[in-house]
């Protein structure tokens, strides 16, 4: 299969998690059968246009190890079997542009937006306007409502990003974790400027707290887990199915008592219980098969692979 990824061209909005995420992974599954057009140049370790600590999250992650370059980025001498739109229309940058559709056989676009903000379509969904699905032939992080040719992605981590265990504990949860996931109010303001500080924080803490923000999904909930940190989602049991992370084996937990009920019943006397290692190794087993950016790429091509094969 080979795939023109369409990204986003504004040297402002390079840093969106999903067109980062799947970019990464469809080029290392695919090699130079999936060009980014334009050249992602942050991917390549190219800060010439936007500065990495100027991203969201310092670029943290998903730009620690730059991509291989690719050979011939003549994409009009070349033809192939789908078109894949990043973000850029989140931004106001068009998609479906004759001139690139016209290289392919197939047209589809990724929807990274989050549940709040705008959007063309929106809808009602337990009593709150979210958006909704934008486009058929997409591939939705937030998906909401079932809808033929929309279908689940989101995030994904780098797989040479996931660190072994150590038992080297020293605080019960990470220092990042979100006001919100303990109860707390105001903004969220602690954060690293080195990547393996921020790293090392979270794998010495017995556990990692993430819960819902803008949406379900949350680049904080793979790094949790790419650290050999325990993963605790507070509401995770009310997240619609559809929605990424989707079928992440966890804790949930509502309330505050609830929280460190898990937490003292998993840990105790600074030592993990059968049921923490219990359920570690199905975070990793999911991280693994589910949660790096390769096993979102490979998803995807299944899809693509499907669609090519039909006559719709």
């Amino acid at each position: 299969m080979k795939i023109l990824f369409v990204t986003t061209r504004n040297p402002n909005k390079q840093g969106d998690y999903l067109e980062l995420s799947i970019l990464h992974g469809l080029r290392k599954v695919l090699g130079e059968n999936c060009v980014d057009y334009p050249k992602k140049k942050i991917m390549y370790h190219d800060f010439s246009e936007t500065q990495k600590n100027s991203l969201h999250g310092r670029g943290f992650s998903l730009l620690t190890h730059p991509l291989d370059d690719i050979s011939n980025r003549n994409i009009f001498d070349n033809k192939f079997d789908v078109i894949l739109y990043g973000s850029g229309h989140m931004y106001g940058e068009p998609i479906n542009l004759p001139e690139l559709n016209s290289l392919a056989n197939k047209v589809w676009v990724l929807d990274g937006h989050d549940l709040y903000g705008n959007a063309p379509i929106k809808i009602n969904y337990n009593g709150e306007q979210i958006i909704g699905n934008q486009y058929k032939r997409s591939f939705k992080r937030e998906l909401i409502i079932e809808e033929e040719l929309v279908y689940p992605t989101g995030f994904g981590i780098p797989f040479e990003n996931i660190r072994p265990f150590t038992f080297n504990k020293i605080q019960l949860y990470q220092k990042t974790a979100p006001k919100y996931s303990l109860f707390e109010h105001g903004n969220d303001f602690y954060s690293f400027d080195d990547e393996n500080e921020y790293y090392k924080d979270m794998s010495q803490s017995w556990f990692g707290l993430t819960c819902k923000k803008g949406g379900w999904d949350c680049l904080r909930h793979y790094e949790i887990l790419a650290s050999g940190s325990l993963l605790l989602f507070r509401d995770y049991d009310k997240k619609p199915k559809l929605c990424s992370p989707q079928n992440l084996p966890c804790y949930s937990y509502s309330t505050k008592d609830e929280l460190y009920d898990i937490m003292n019943s998993l840990v105790k006397n600074n030592k993990p219980t059968n049921k923490y290692w219990e359920m570690l190794e199905k975070q990793q087993h999911w991280l693994n098969n589910f949660g790096t950016t390769i096993a979102r790429a490979k998803n995807i091509i299944n899809i693509l692979d499907r669609d090519l094969n039909t006559n719709e």
